[in-house]
Order: structure tokens, then sequence, then C-alpha cells
């Protein structure tokens, strides 16, 4: 089949689709990508073909500003929100014109590619990364619940569905039906069971299929200075708190308190991120500060991890076996902050509001127990047993041959 994936975002919203373009192409499909004009090189750094969509910014650094400029989260979450929409609409005829001649759209979490395949009348594929978000229906449910549950879901409508709508009016097409961005036929939850096990109350449709994982870029090399940083003195923690530490009015804040936290706790570290920061900010022998690296070889040199509770960071670290500190700055890293607590594989999160370097210096020690240290390799271990790649494309080609 000739298979198109569009998403748009993040590194990390892209990351998962280059996992599953590369197992569609192992299975013999002709596989696209696509995405902003800035994630190019990514994406062909692997051998996936790339088209590009849209405008040709970092989405990342944007959201990143306009966050940093909100008053709360729930201001800058609905701001991200409306602006990541604004960039659907401007892909859209970029996106059409691409859809022309394919035989399958596997429509992202970001909901691109539905409109175009909607257009078309192509048959679609979608993906979710919030099982949270899958409505069920469960008859044990209290009153209570089911209202909250009403008022949850008509937030989400006014700040999802309604924009949603509203484009898909402007470009000729009638409002979304009852399953939403999803397709009718075959949902794809890139999860692990062994995370969030699958709902007996979901409809047929939504399949877990385990994490999607892809491999170092073919040709990114391991880099000497960082090579003789691991070599000189016990694991390090890591900190990679993705698109949150791009920019922002408090990004030098946030490297302070890191830096000083990493002291107090007495640990080695690896950071990511706070590009500008660090480069002003005196670094002690005990602290690295990396660019990209891919984080199924750095993780495994690695005593824990702390970040920002990102999809993709977050099944890295589970699947690497380490405890995460989850620092969370809008709403489903929340929801992946509180379930690395419940598993007991990490303290409790920090808000970015309540991070102080002692507050961040005692997680970091917690870190360190041995009971919390022995769940998350035992997870690790069963994570990485799955295939979720395999899986996902073994469904697609039962359902669309």
């Amino acid at each position: 089949m000739k298979i198109i994936i569009p998403t748009i975002g993040t590194r990390g919203d892209v990351q998962p689709y280059i996992a599953l373009a590369l197992g569609l192409m192992r299975a013999g499909h002709a596989v696209t990508l696509v995405s902003h004009p800035t994630m190019r090189g990514l994406v062909e750094s692997y051998g996936v073909p790339f088209a590009p969509m849209g405008p040709d910014i970092d989405i990342g650094r944007e959201t990143a500003i306009i966050r940093g400029k909100s008053p709360n989260w729930l201001v800058g979450f609905k701001r991200v929100m409306d602006f990541s929409f604004s960039m659907l609409e401007k892909s859209h005829a970029d996106l059409l014109k691409i859809c022309h001649d394919v035989d399958l759209v596997i429509v992202a979490h970001s909901a691109a590619g539905r409109m175009e395949a909607d257009k078309l009348r192509l048959p679609i594929v979608s993906v979710t990364l919030m099982p949270q978000a899958i409505p069920v229906n469960d008859p044990k449910d209290s009153f209570i619940k089911k209202a909250v549950m009403r008022i949850a879901g008509a937030g989400m409508g006014l700040m999802m569905t309604r924009p949603l709508d509203q484009i898909r009016k402007r470009v000729g097409l009638p409002p979304m039906g009852a399953t939403g961005i999803t397709s009718p036929k075959l949902n794809l939850i890139p999860i692990s069971s062994h995370i969030e096990p699958p709902n007996s109350l979901w409809e047929p449709r939504h399949h877990l299929t385990g994490y999607w994982f892809a491999p170092a870029p073919q040709n990114w090399s391991r880099p000497k200075a960082l090579l003789d940083f691991l070599e000189a003195g016990d694991p390090p923690i890591v900190v990679s708190l993705g698109a949150m530490s791009i920019s922002g009015d408090d990004a030098m804040e946030a490297a302070k308190i890191t830096l000083e936290g990493v002291e107090k706790a007495g640990v080695r570290a690896i950071i990511q991120g706070w590009d500008e920061p660090m480069k002003s900010l005196p670094l002690p022998p005990t602290v690295f500060h990396a660019g990209s690296v891919p984080h199924d070889w750095l993780l495994t040199r690695a005593s824990g991890l702390v970040h920002h509770g990102g999809f993709g960071t977050t099944a890295s670290g589970f699947r690497a076996g380490i405890p995460s500190l989850v620092i969370p700055h809008i709403i489903d890293q929340f929801i992946w902050g509180q379930k690395v607590a419940e598993l007991g594989v990490g303290p409790k999160s920090i808000s970015r509001a309540k991070l102080k370097p002692q507050v961040l210096a005692e997680a970091l020690i917690r870190m360190k127990s041995p009971e919390m240290r022995a769940k998350a390799a035992a997870l690790g271990a069963k994570i990485r047993q799955e295939d979720g790649v395999s899986k996902a494309v073994d469904l697609i080609q039962q359902n669309y041959r």
C-alpha cells in the first residue's frame, strides 16, 4: 500500500510515527511521513521518505514562547491549542495535494490528515496517545461521576471539537461525527498494557499495541566528550525537558534551580535543553550539557531521568528501567506524571511552580531508593519484551488489504 503519515508538533509528536513508518516499510509498504519543513532532517536521518506541509517553523519553540507568556497553564494550554489548530488549517492545502493517489492515511493524535482523508474519501487509521480520553459507558459509574465526565467532555469539546469543526466548515466539510477524529474501523493506542491496561468497555476498534520505539538515526555517532563524561564516574541522571526547556522567561531560573538541586543531591547529571542559559552558567565537572542524543542509547547508561512528562520521553524512561521524576507543564504531562508515581517507578511529580532546589534534591535522593529502582527495572524488562510496532503493522494489514 501507499501510505502517508501526517503529523504536526514537536519532535516528540513525530518520533513515534518514524518508528511506525519504519515498521510499515519493512513490511513492504511505501510510506511517506509528512510534517513541518523543519522536521525533514530528523525524518530523513532514519531513511524515511519525507514531504513538507505548512509553515516552516519550529512548533516546539513557538509553543514554548506562548506558554512562557501565559499567566497560567490553563490559559497556556488554550493558546497552544489555538495555535496548533491554525497550523492544521495552514497545512491543509499542502496536505490535500499530498493525499492524492494514496491508499491509506494514518491520522495522528494531532488530527492531521483527517480532513484531507474525508475530503478525498480515503480510508484512515487513527492514533490515540491518551487512552484516558477514549469514552466509555460504565453502568457502574455513579451519577456524580457521570455528571463530572459530561462537564469535562463539554469543556474538551469547546477547546477541541468546536475549533476543528470550524476549520472543517471553512474547507467544505461537515462537522465530525460520533467517533471524532478517530477511525470508525481501527484506532491504535501505542502504549504498553503494563502501563495502561485495555478497558473491557472500549469499542472493538480500539487496540492497545505497546509503545512504538525508533532506534538511533542511521547517521548518528556517539560524541567523544559525552563518552568521556560517562566513563568518568557513576551513571548520571538525565535531565531532559524537551520543548519545555527551549525558551520562556523563566528558562534561566529553571536551569539554575536544576543545577543547584543536582549539586545538593550529590549526583552527576547530563542536561539536555536550556541551550542559551547553559552557555552563560558555570558547570561543575559533575554536569555535562548535551545536545540531541537518542534516548534509546543514552538512558541505558543513566541512573534516573528528570523530564516534562511528554509521551515519548515518559515511554523511553519506562523502557530504560530507571526511576523518573516528572516536572509537568501542560495537561497530559500531569497525567503521565501521576502514572509514574502510581507505578512506584518515580517520586510524586513536581509542578514547575513548586520546583525549588531543595525540593528537586529531595526527589533526586528518593530516586536512589532500592525499592523504586527495582520496580523501574522490572517494568523496563517487561516493556523491552514487547514489539508495539509489529503489532500495529499486523493490525493495519489485517484491516486494510
